[in-house]
């Protein structure tokens, strides 16, 4: 890769993004991160930058950010590991079906629309690629009155192509479920080869297992809060001794965050993904922290944003439109609340950079997109892991902005 501008440690990322290109062709500004932002009322995916020091954001390509085309209501978007493509999760409406639209990235970092997307099942709204960049799962949440509706659709991935496995899609639903589960998310394990959902109409979490073709075997169901909408692993989850960094040196406690939107908490299961202590031969199964589980949260929590060097996650709540935000230990698991940062008009979704510091001070920053106001509410995070807004305020956008992701 021929590149000789100095990017900081902390955007290798997305130097791999941009591999084979030559930063005189890319744009794409030292010290930032790619930005794309899905909107909902034009179905569009724009691409900007934003500042790692300062926080101003900058469109890509021209001053629109390079539009590209989504589906009906995109409400999430994937990276494939190499930085090379995108997934979006459109989750259809108005009698239109839903959809995953596939992108390639061009040299400074904007989408092209490859093909007009494929289905996947009832009402997709979340997805995840597994580490290997071989499989894509998408979450169907369905209906609660159709017990057969709650479906992961799989499908593996071939640049922009993708192809559903034999077998696909898999139910969430298990004999004498008298529901439909309404699987809200997706996530797939940092380490093994595992798959977790977040049913949000029966109040569980599902672990599977799956194999080399991507087919899907349920391990077991646990109980989470009311309602969960979200799933994020720890920071170090899953690293090994091959894949340690600065950052993570080693695994923590391989640890698995549920958002509940009806209880307005976060459940907290260690996950047995890879040997240790507690977990002799991984399994793919789930065990709730023994004390601190659930946390409360703002009302409707939705997304979880981990911080990528730094032991803060963050919780996006669509009903008080605030991000919570809390210290994590990576022994005990255990989320230690600092405080509640307010959003913008309807939050949906929100996003976190990656990071560079001194000794002084750091640079990232969580964006959180409001729906309901056409702009997106940028905040800085403060040593302590506290978010203080943008002094400039929210950044204005054409649209809905709905799904965004940071890289």
């Amino acid at each position: 890769m021929h590149m000789k501008c100095r990017w900081v440690l902390a955007l290798a990322a997305a130097a791999a993004i941009l591999a084979g290109e030559s930063c005189s062709s890319s744009h794409v500004p030292a010290n930032s991160s790619l930005m794309w932002i899905a909107t909902q009322d034009d179905r569009q995916v724009r691409t900007y930058t934003i500042s790692l020091e300062k926080g101003s954001v900058l469109a890509v390509g021209n001053s629109n950010g390079n539009p590209a085309a989504t589906g009906v209501q995109p409400v999430e978007m994937a990276l494939t590991p190499d930085g090379r493509t995108m997934f979006i999760v459109n989750s259809g409406g108005n009698g239109t079906a839903g959809s995953i639209t596939a992108y390639t990235l061009n040299a400074d970092g904007s989408l092209k629309a490859a093909g007009s997307g494929v289905a996947a099942g009832e009402t997709p709204i979340s997805l995840a690629v597994d580490p290997g960049g071989k499989f894509l799962f998408v979450a169907n949440q369905g209906t609660s009155g159709d017990v057969t509706s709650g479906t992961v659709s799989v499908f593996s991935i071939s640049g922009t192509s993708l192809t559903e496995v034999a077998g696909s899609p898999f139910p969430t639903e298990v004999p004498g479920d008298v529901s439909g589960t309404g699987p809200s998310a997706v996530a797939a394990s940092p380490a093994g080869n595992f798959v977790y959902v977040a049913n949000a109409f029966n109040s569980t979490v599902e672990s599977f297992s799956f194999d080399s073709s991507g087919a899907l075997t349920l391990i077991a169901r646990y109980s989470a809060g009311t309602n969960p909408s979200g799933l994020a692993f720890s920071r170090c989850a899953g690293v090994t001794s091959s894949t340690a960094t600065a950052a993570c040196p080693g695994a923590d406690g391989n640890d698995l965050f549920v958002s509940n939107s009806g209880s307005n908490n976060v459940t907290i299961f260690s996950a047995c993904i890879q040997a240790s202590g507690t977990c002799s031969a991984p399994d793919g199964t789930l065990a709730e922290i023994p004390s601190g589980s659930p946390v409360a949260s703002g009302v409707g929590p939705a997304g979880i944003l981990i911080d990528p060097t730094n032991d803060f996650v963050y919780v996006v709540n669509r009903g008080s439109d605030q991000v919570s935000q809390y210290q994590y230990s990576p022994v005990t698991g255990v989320l230690t609340f600092l405080d509640n940062a307010s959003g913008g008009a309807s939050v949906f979704s929100g996003g976190i950079t990656a990071n560079i510091s001194n000794q002084t001070n750091t640079f990232n920053w969580v964006v959180v997109t409001n729906n309901g106001a056409s702009n997106v509410s940028i905040f800085h995070v403060a040593l302590s892991g506290r978010l203080a807004p943008l002094a400039s305020g929210a950044f204005p956008l054409k649209g809905q902005p709905s799904a965004i992701l940071l890289r």
